[in-house]
């Protein structure tokens, strides 16, 4: 499966799908060879889970992913990927996000908050993370649901021993919130309000030896 490489400062670079398949790492220059290629290596993985996920997702709800978006809540979503060998959830919490800014703002904004973790900033992604957006926001105006979600693939050193751990996030809104999301112009550059919770839940991931 394909990739892409999006430089964001000297320190580093994201690696993430060219499509709305969200996968990413961050990787920084100054990491020794053998750790960039456990991360390179975790990463396809992960890139090849998207296609399980979405079976799974059929063949425990009987629910179509369309162009990455997903429709469970976290019941029905958490049932999908248990049923995944080697998947597992791990947590789960709402958060709100709230100021004021160009749509390309709110997206920064959303996706740092749950890539920051990885150690980079978002902006560099921002073409790529807009465009995507605005393809799903498209599916989600077609699609009867109260939800609107996304999963996300996370891929990081673990802290002291430096190897590869997979997180895959399921990041969706509901309701009010979700009506909001349909009507934003992921691509118009005027500053506005903006005030919604989404719901984030954490799944790790270990592939089978």
């Amino acid at each position: 499966m394909s990739f892409l490489i999006t430089n964001a400062t000297s320190v580093g670079a994201w690696m993430h799908a060219p499509s709305t398949d969200y996968t990413f790492a961050y990787i920084l220059n100054n990491l020794p060879d053998a750790q960039k290629e456990a991360l390179a290596t975790a990463f396809q993985d992960a890139l090849a889970m998207s296609s399980k996920i979405k079976e799974a997702v059929k063949q425990t709800s009987g629910q179509q992913v369309v162009n990455g978006v997903y429709v469970e809540d976290q019941e029905a979503m958490t049932k999908a990927m248990n049923s995944i060998e080697g998947m597992g959830m791990t947590g789960a919490n709402q958060k709100q996000q709230s100021g004021n800014g160009t749509p390309t703002e709110m997206i920064n904004a959303f996706f740092q908050s749950i890539l920051g973790g990885l150690g980079g900033d978002v902006t560099p992604m921002n073409q790529y993370l807009t465009s995507q957006m605005a393809s799903q926001q498209t599916t989600s105006k077609g699609i009867s649901s109260n939800n609107f979600g996304t999963v996300m693939g996370l891929v990081s050193l673990m802290p002291v021993l430096d190897i590869p751990v997979t997180t895959f996030i399921y990041a969706y809104i509901a309701g009010e919130s979700k009506t909001w999301f349909e009507h934003v112009h992921c691509h118009d550059e005027k500053r506005q309000s903006y005030n919604y919770t989404y719901t984030a839940v954490r799944y790790n991931y270990v592939k089978a030896c």
